[in-house]
């Protein structure tokens, strides 16, 4: 019962986190908008089985994120608190998971609460429980299903292993195949790494695999019934199958690429994750084999792929806070004061990271609360280390990683958002009636907060085809399609953050009037001189 209470009381502790701002913030392009408007058609139109963006049908992602962000404008209406919503309850449901995993296999309440402090705090965790994509919902389903999954092996627990498998069929509803590929793959490695054969009998458990099929094939049954091979090619082909294995960012294809990121991702924490690894040779069958197998598997999976994303090694942080916490459980019956360097320093180094904040936002008066902020963060856990009690130093770093966040978020995080997105400046567009195009970057969110179907002016002929060509479904149309449409309306807008030279020359008889400007978006009225 107590375990139970507490695993609450950390739910709403974290939830009480990641709710602040977020209404605040801008669906910003390129990545939220593209989440955000599917899920607001997908009200609209009351399809809530076919994803559609731009008003055709969008294979993207599966059906999860749309539903929950849908379901989310149902009860909040359709606003930035509501898109963001999904991640910031799935994000405290994981660390409160965490927290009551840990409770379970460490056997000790202060390394649970430690590991559930570390993952709540880390700088990519609490940044990811604010943003409208993905990865904080697969982060839960995956981090539950390997998680009971090594419970029901250990225990010989059939309804924990069953449970493991219906968890995988959720995270294949949000991301798709890889929701049971990476989980399998980390437990089969597990097991023949540790030589424990006998525990393959109960890993293929066919309740288990049963109960996958009946929560995740029903909704690919029906999309593939009602859009045959253009969703397989799409859906399977281009956003899984050419995502791994054709680079769509080939500068970031490069094998160290998430060994700098993912100790950046797990800041102010990282130096203690080094530590534990360095002591896990001697503690292997001690959970830690499982924990250090989760982690490396991860890290070796998305290090393959050829496309690479900061996100994608995202659910390594789950095992890494687990090693972490344990850790620092170890450290706080230790008298040697110097380990704890290993967290002084690299919270300092993100204190310090807040703290230029200015560096993205020039002239923004609020920052000096950041500077404040970090400067007494700094103080704080400087004068702990050297001269205080070192052993508060993990209590002390979450707490001011907490308060000095919500400064970032209020002071820097807001704002940045504001000028990646296009929710200033379509508030220029009349209500209804006019052309709306777009020229240069097309910025769905737009779309999003106009409710205008925005078409991409295209200056040549024929678009380059490549393998993500069929990533980019925005309407499009020829400078010769624009002129014709300008010609019979009077009310022709152009969103753009390029030079308008082209088109001008296209409209001799009319002129570009610059309407508003935002960052580097601009909105241009046509009209006669």
């Amino acid at each position: 019962m107590r375990t139970r209470i507490a695993v609450i009381l950390v739910f709403l502790a974290a939830l009480l986190l990641y709710l602040p701002f977020n209404a605040n913030l801008a669906v910003t392009d390129p990545v939220e908008s593209n989440y955000a408007l599917p899920a607001k058609e997908m009200v609209l139109s009351g399809d809530f089985i076919s994803p559609q963006i731009y008003g055709h049908y969008w294979f993207d992602k599966p059906i999860m994120i749309y539903l929950w962000i849908a379901g989310c404008y149902q009860l909040f209406g359709i606003n930035e608190f509501a898109a963001r919503f999904p991640a910031a309850i799935c994000s405290a449901a994981s660390v409160a998971f965490l927290y009551w995993f840990a409770c379970k296999i460490f056997i000790n309440r202060r390394s649970a609460l430690f590991s559930a402090m570390a993952l709540a705090t880390s700088l990519e965790f609490w940044i990811l429980s604010r943003m409208i994509i993905t990865d904080a919902l697969l982060f839960l389903f995956n981090s539950i299903s390997l998680a009971l999954l090594y419970l029901g092996l250990r225990e010989a627990k059939k309804g924990l292993v069953i449970m493991a498998y219906a968890a995988a069929g959720l995270a294949v509803l949000t991301k798709g195949p890889v929701g049971i590929v990476l989980p399998g793959l980390i437990v089969i490695i597990y097991l023949v790494v540790s030589r424990q054969w006998k525990l393959f009998g109960r890993l293929f458990l066919w309740q288990g695999v049963a109960v996958f099929f009946l929560v995740a094939a029903p909704w690919y049954i029906i999309m593939y019934l009602r859009h045959g091979a253009e969703f397989v090619n799409t859906f399977l082909g281009l956003h899984n199958y050419v995502r791994a294995t054709v680079s769509e960012h080939p500068q970031d294809n490069v094998f160290y690429y998430y060994l700098v990121l993912f100790p950046v991702s797990m800041l102010p924490w990282s130096g203690l994750l080094l530590k534990a690894l360095g002591s896990l040779k001697r503690q292997f069958a001690q959970h830690n084999g499982f924990l250090a197998t989760w982690l490396a598997v991860t890290l070796i999976f998305y290090t393959a792929m050829a496309t690479k994303y900061p996100t994608y090694v995202f659910p390594a942080m789950f095992p890494a806070a687990l090693l972490i916490g344990r850790e620092m459980n170890e450290m706080v019956h230790s008298l040697r004061r110097r380990c704890w360097w290993w967290l002084t320093l690299p919270a300092v180094f993100l204190f310090g990271v807040f703290a230029a904040g200015k560096l993205f936002l020039k002239g923004n008066s609020s920052l000096e609360l950041v500077w404040a902020g970090t400067a007494i963060a700094i103080a704080a856990v400087l004068w702990l280390q050297i001269k205080g009690n070192y052993r508060r130093l993990p209590e002390t770093v979450a707490a001011v990683t907490i308060v000095t966040s919500l400064l970032l978020i209020h002071s820097v995080l807001v704002p940045l958002a504001e000028q990646r997105s296009a929710r200033i400046i379509v508030q220029n567009l009349p209500k209804a009636g006019a052309i709306v195009d777009s020229y240069g970057d097309y910025a769905t969110s737009a779309v999003f907060y106009s409710g205008y179907t925005i078409t991409d002016i295209k200056t040549t002929v024929a678009e380059e085809k490549t393998e993500w060509s069929g990533k980019y479904t925005m309407p499009k149309e020829t400078l010769a399609g624009f002129q014709a449409r300008a010609a019979q309306h009077t009310a022709v807008y152009v969103l753009t953050t390029d030079d308008l030279s082209l088109l001008q020359q296209s409209q001799a008889e009319q002129q570009f009037v610059l309407v508003a400007t935002y960052g580097k978006k601009k909105l241009y009225r046509l009209s006669t001189p």
